[in-house]
Order: C-alpha cells, then structure tokens, then sequence
C-alpha cells in the first residue's frame, strides 16, 4: 500500500532522515537505500510517497521511496525472441498442419493400396480344421460362420491363456495367429487341454 508524507529532517551527508506520515501523525525512518532512486535534492517539506514493510524483528521501515513528482525512466523494452512474433508463429501453424495432413495422407494410401488378405484363404489348413469347416459350410454357407458360440477371439495366442479343450478348439478354427498346434496336426494344446 502507498502512503504519503512530508520529510521533516534529512541528513544529507549521512543519508538519514524522517518522514511524518500525513493521515496516522507516525514518523517513519528513511535511509538512502529506501528510496527507488535517490533525488538529486532533498530538502525538508518535500513530499514522499513510499510503502512500509516489517523487518525480521517485526519494525516498521520504509521501502520504495520516492519524492513527489520524481520522474522514473521506463523499463527498457525487453526485446522479444523471433520465435514469438506473429508471423513466425502462423508459419510454424501452417508448417504443422501440412504435416500432419500430409502424413494422415500418406497412411490412407499405404492402407488402402495393400488389400487385407482374406484369413479363411490365407490361413492353411490341417485335417481337423478342415472337417470343422466342411461341417460348419454344411449348416451356414458364410465363411467366416455366423455361430453363437460361448467363444469369441479375444486375442488370445497360448495354449496358458486358454481355459478348456472346447476353448482351444474353437481359437484354433476361427482366430488368426494363434500359437496352439504346434506340431500342425490340427489338434490345439495336446499337453495341456487335449491330451487326446
């Protein structure tokens, strides 16, 4: 908060003096070091505007000083980087969203210029598998078959991640990259769900 006073006494050769608050009647202390930038003339009746703060001990003193009508340069004008300006900065927009549209574009054309494979052509085979899908063709001509089986893929690979034969059976049928015949014979996890 900035308060108002008169100085009533100045030292100049010790750089020490009063300053008696107008609205409270308080005399506050004021060194040269109080003020924002020393005048080059004190004088007693000047008045002094300045902020009161409490030392480590709790005292009053007073802390940025200055005499009525005492003119402050400005600031000096801190000058901003390049990088921030306006211009530079909707070039850098553009530049990024070219980019980015660019590179969505480059993906759309690898995506739809590799056709996905057809798995039930792509996938070999092996002689259970074959007979689960000549029955299956039997009831339901659409390959893959529409059934409402307990199983569905889940992404699952290992035999350690099955729960049952039936389970195993059915990844090994319909799911693409599992890791559950490993000797191709069309029989899934013979060690752990199908010993048979």
């Amino acid at each position: 908060m900035l308060h108002q006073g008169q100085l009533i006494q100045w030292d100049a050769t010790q750089g020490l003096g009063l300053i008696h608050q107008h609205k409270s009647g308080s005399d506050f202390v004021v060194r040269s070091a109080d003020f924002r930038k020393l005048p080059e003339h004190l004088k007693s009746g000047d008045t002094i505007y300045f902020q009161i703060s409490f030392d480590s001990e709790g005292k009053t003193k007073v802390e940025h000083a200055y005499k009525a009508g005492q003119i402050f340069a400005p600031a000096a004008l801190v000058k901003k980087p390049i990088s921030t300006s306006l211009p530079v900065q909707t070039l850098l927009s553009t530049l990024s969203a070219i980019s980015v549209v660019a590179w969505l574009g480059y993906q759309s054309i690898a995506w739809f210029s590799n056709p996905v494979p057809d798995r039930a052509q792509a996938a070999p085979l092996y002689p259970k598998q074959q007979q689960l899908r000549a029955e299956l063709l039997a009831d339901n001509p659409v390959w893959p078959p529409v059934s409402q089986s307990q199983f569905h893929c889940e992404g699952k690979q290992h035999c350690s991640q099955m729960t049952s034969c039936d389970e195993a059976e059915y990844y090994l049928a319909h799911c693409p990259d599992v890791k559950i015949d490993g000797d191709h014979d069309g029989v899934p996890c013979e060690q752990q769900w199908c010993p048979d």
